[in-house]
């Protein structure tokens, strides 16, 4: 019988990857926080445990938080795992259990569309709002204010809306770009 491997990262959206058997990995489990630097993510991932030592020669870990374990958390992206390693993918997603559902589908209303798409169809229907406004009928359809915050956020990164005023005020005007 083959033995079965996957494709590591540090995180699921690290560049630098290795191969690695299954056998070496340990601790499988589904989480959104990375090893390392402990980046939070929205969905779950598949991360496991391996050596210290094999994770500074196959992804990137500098080593600094090794808190006495020797082991470092690694992510096995699905992504990343697709065609030869695949079988070693599932297997190991077995060992995990059933995948959690991430915090953005939990974060808006049931069968609710993506708070980033509710906001863009407002502000296209009702052009410049304020802050306060916007915010009282993308809530009151049950999305989080954590969820509008950040999706106003991301959309100013995007360049997607344009903002005039603080973020702190209700009465910042919000439109799109």
């Amino acid at each position: 019988m083959k033995e079965l491997k996957v494709c590591i990262k540090r995180s699921p959206s690290d560049f630098i990857s290795g191969e690695i058997p299954v056998s070496a990995i340990s601790g499988v489990k589904w989480d959104n926080i990375s090893g390392g630097v402990k980046r939070n993510q929205s969905g779950y991932s598949l991360y496991g445990y391996i050596d210290y030592e094999l994770a500074k020669e196959l992804v990137k870990c500098s080593g600094m938080h090794n808190y006495g374990n020797n082991e470092a958390k690694i992510c096995i992206p699905a992504s990343s795992n697709q065609g030869e390693y695949k079988e070693g993918y599932k297997y190991l997603c077995e060992i995990a259990g059933g995948k959690p559902s991430g915090t953005i589908k939990s974060n808006r209303p049931e069968g609710g569309k993506p708070c980033t798409v509710r906001i863009l169809e407002e502000l296209e229907k009702q052009g410049e709002m304020t802050r306060k406004n916007l915010r009282k009928i993308i809530c009151d359809e049950g999305y989080q204010i954590k969820t509008f915050r950040n999706t106003i956020n991301y959309l100013k990164r995007q360049k997607r809306i344009s903002v005039v005023g603080e973020g702190t005020s209700p009465n910042q005007k919000i439109k799109k770009s």
